[in-house]
């Protein structure tokens, strides 16, 4: 009877254990497929620094001070810096030249300010960020826009707290490259799977800035025609916008859903090599030199944009089997801001 429960108790252990270890197992075999699914879209391709950012932008400690006295006692200086830690070069005599920050949040004319002098816009040109040959990294240029002379005029009998918001507004541009696959017959074979398949995730790269390209996907379509799938993606912490040409400095980024530019940039696609292929997209429609194609596109509450091109070859070849590069670039108006707390003490 002993040897009996024993026995029972034994086999009960044993059950447990082997259905806790076929578990832990699929749960592995789960992670494993679900790890695969998840980077079929992950390869990317080298030579960009990467990054989801553009310009970096800081206030200075103690520009503006924490607490100031009121009667114009206490001047002081509200100074923004800006860091370029992306790809793309910003500032005079650049494709990006619009860079401005200005002071919101305020009464200007209570510190001495107008709507005019409010606002500095940066004069010269901002090295971009950069990964050289042998890996290593140059960093990216480093300036700053100082709002100088300011106090606060009246005279009050008590203390009141304002925020300072520095708003900084830059024209930018995302840069990505994605790989396609050609062949001059529709069939696919393992002995070409080491070089490209035609249909499937592609390989892709983007360089840093707030907006990407993601889930690059090719299918074929016929002989000399492939489509090409992508998304664009935002994954910076403001706002981007079209470069429009504003009525003034304060409509050049206007943050609010009631923008009519807000979440809407120029996309242009073009093949790397030139006068080989003809690129069409939807929504693109102006023709670029070489093949490619460029036009407006927009986001629905900034959400991620899914673009389709056709890339047709134009001239014939004897290469049954290559992959090509076709290169993105995105062109917007970028936006951020932070805010400084500043109390404002009567004087005695």
């Amino acid at each position: 009877m002993r040897f009996h429960k024993f026995f029972s108790r034994f086999l009960g252990s044993l059950v447990s254990g082997i259905t806790a270890l076929l578990l832990a197992l699929l749960l592995l075999g789960v992670a494993g497929c679900s790890s695969q699914s998840t980077s079929s879209y992950g390869k990317e391709i080298g030579g960009f620094l990467g990054g989801d950012q553009g310009v970096v932008i800081n206030v200075i400690d103690g520009a503006p001070p924490s607490v100031i006295q009121d009667a114009s006692l206490t001047p002081f200086s509200f100074v923004i810096t800006l860091e370029n830690v992306g790809e793309a070069k910003i500032g005079k005599d650049t494709q990006n030249p619009f860079v401005m920050a200005r002071i919101m949040g305020i009464n200007p004319r209570d510190f001495g300010l107008t709507e005019d002098t409010a606002i500095k816009k940066l004069g010269e040109s901002l090295e971009s960020a950069k990964k050289n040959i042998d890996g290593s990294i140059t960093p990216g240029e480093i300036t700053y826009l100082s709002f100088e002379d300011l106090a606060y005029k009246n005279n009050i009998d008590t203390s009141a707290a304002v925020t300072f918001r520095a708003e900084v507004c830059y024209d930018y541009e995302s840069y990505a490259s994605a790989k396609f696959c050609m062949k001059n017959d529709f069939v696919e074979s393992a002995e070409d799977s080491t070089i490209c398949m035609l249909r499937g995730p592609r390989p892709y790269g983007n360089s840093g800035a707030p907006l990407h390209v993601t889930e690059v996907y090719q299918a074929p379509v016929n002989q000399d025609t492939i489509q090409l799938n992508f998304n664009i993606e935002h994954f910076g912490n403001g706002i981007y916008f079209y470069r429009n040409t504003p009525k003034d400095n304060y409509d050049s980024c206007v943050f609010s859903d009631m923008d009519p530019n807000i979440y809407k940039l120029e996309l242009i696609v073009e093949p790397v090599q030139k006068d080989t292929y003809e690129i069409n997209c939807m929504r693109l429609d102006e023709k670029v030199a070489g093949g490619g194609a460029k036009g407006i596109v927009r986001s629905s509450m900034n959400a991620p944009i899914a673009v389709s091109c056709f890339i047709k070859r134009t001239k014939p070849t004897e290469v049954r089997v290559y992959e090509d590069l076709v290169k993105i670039t995105l062109r917007y108006r970028y936006g951020e801001f932070l805010e400084v707390p500043v109390l404002i003490q009567g004087h005695p």
